[in-house]
Parts: C-alpha cells; sequence; structure tokens
C-alpha cells in the first residue's frame, strides 16, 4: 500500500468518526428535546386535569343547588295539592276522574 492510500484511508476513518461523534451529539440533543416535551406534556395534562376537576365540582355544586330546589318546590307542591284536596274532597276526585278519563282517550290512539 502505498503512502497516500494510507493518508486517505486514515482521512476517511477520522471523517467517519466525525461523522459518528456528530451523529451521537445529535442523539443525545434529541434525547433531551424528548424527555422536555415529555415533561411539558405531563404538566400539560396535570393542568387541564385539574380545570376539569374545577369545573366538574362547580358543576356537581350547581347540581346539588338545583336539586334542593327542585325538591323544595316538589313540597310545597305538595303541600298545596294536599290541602286542597283536603278542602274539597268532591272535586278533586272529579279531577281524579276527568284526568284519568282523558289519559285513556289519548293512551288509546
Amino acid at each position: 500500500m502505498s503512502e497516500s492510500e494510507n493518508t486517505s484511508k486514515r482521512a476517511r476513518s477520522a471523517s467517519t468518526k466525525d461523522l459518528e461523534a456528530k451523529l451521537e451529539a445529535l442523539r443525545a440533543d434529541m434525547d433531551d428535546i424528548m424527555k422536555a416535551l415529555g415533561h411539558k406534556a405531563e404538566e400539560e395534562v396535570a393542568e387541564a386535569k385539574g380545570k376539569i376537576g374545577e369545573t366538574a365540582e362547580d358543576l356537581m355544586s350547581d347540581l346539588r343547588d338545583a336539586l334542593k330546589e327542585i325538591r323544595k318546590q316538589a313540597g310545597t307542591a305538595e303541600q298545596v295539592i294536599e290541602t286542597n284536596t283536603r278542602e274539597h274532597p268532591f272535586q278533586s276526585l272529579l279531577l281524579a276522574f276527568g284526568l284519568g278519563f282523558v289519559i285513556s282517550l289519548v293512551m288509546r290512539r
């Protein structure tokens, strides 16, 4: 082998080693970027979960308040119906019979 061939082989070997080193550095940089993206994604997910949790709690609170109001109104309506039924039993009986008759007519169709 001649001197020029040895020099050429050493240059290619040095160039290959240089490329391998750059490739390894690139891989390390990509790993760092992927880790940073992973941490950012975890933070975003945690933040979204927190917001969803707060919204769900607010919604549940609103639903509880609405349910309390509905129960209160139903109790009031029940008392009014009971009072009217006791004060006017014959009219209440006729009203119940009439409603039953109308409902049966509607159900037949």
